[in-house]
């Protein structure tokens, strides 16, 4: 177990403001016939800041779901200023009856106010009832399009560990990292990474209640993220 989350950490965001980071740590299973709704929250209170977002999904197969998502944020103008529009399409390639999966998210998203907007690759893996946790690891790749483009392809991370207390949450911890760009790699003191608690609950009836706080672990990332999402699916 040591080793698997050591290898976890070390091996595994898109490149959201991590300053206020709705995103999650996904992983690559699909079912098939699924479809949900998922609202999430998350508030910066140094800046007094909030992101919301709102996705649909659906499964399209047992291998392949598509998902929409719209998101706002705190600007000077508005606490619900548009940021940006993603569509996602993530796909399962190893078979069902084991306990490592894989697979890859493919994403494509506008952001407004002549913001460049990007594409993105997710290659997303995760281990099953490793002494009762599940691990998972992404590694991201991204090309910024349009206005002003970061130049190269930037790089992200994600992971996570969860276990299952009884029949209360999900409990686990979450980390996020960006590094910069093929062409322009970082510091560490300039790298954003992020790490923090986690819990989710079941509300029965399909329903979902996840709730969490991320903290910088670097001088350029933010100090404090806290983070709520409801969700149902069908």
């Amino acid at each position: 177990m040591r080793f698997a989350l050591t290898g976890l950490f070390v091996a595994a965001t898109t490149p959201t403001a991590l300053a206020q980071n709705t995103s999650g740590v996904f992983g690559p299973v699909i079912d098939e016939g699924e479809s949900g709704w998922e609202y999430r929250a998350t508030y910066d209170p140094d800046d007094e800041d909030l992101n919301q977002r709102f996705h649909y999904q659906r499964a399209i197969n047992g291998a392949m779901r598509w998902r929409v998502v719209a998101q706002v944020r705190s600007t000077d103008d508005s606490d619900f200023d548009p940021d940006f529009l993603r569509g996602e399409l993530v796909w399962q390639v190893t078979p069902d009856d084991q306990k490592f999966q894989s697979g890859f998210r493919f994403e494509g998203r506008y952001r407004f106010e002549d913001r460049p907007g990007d594409v993105t690759v997710h290659w997303t893996n995760q281990w099953k009832h490793i002494d009762n946790w599940t691990l998972r690891a992404i590694l991201g790749a991204t090309q910024q399009i349009g206005n002003d483009p970061a130049d190269g392809i930037l790089i992200q991370t994600r992971a996570s560990a969860t276990t299952s207390v009884g029949d209360g949450p999900k409990l686990g911890i979450e980390w996020f990292g960006e590094y910069g760009s093929t062409s322009d790699w970082l510091g560490l003191d300039e790298q954003e990474h992020q790490i923090g608690p986690v819990a989710v609950w079941d509300l029965g009836g399909d329903w979902s209640l996840y709730t969490g706080a991320l903290f910088g672990a670097t001088d350029a990332t933010a100090d404090t993220n806290l983070r709520f999402r409801i969700g149902k699916e069908y």
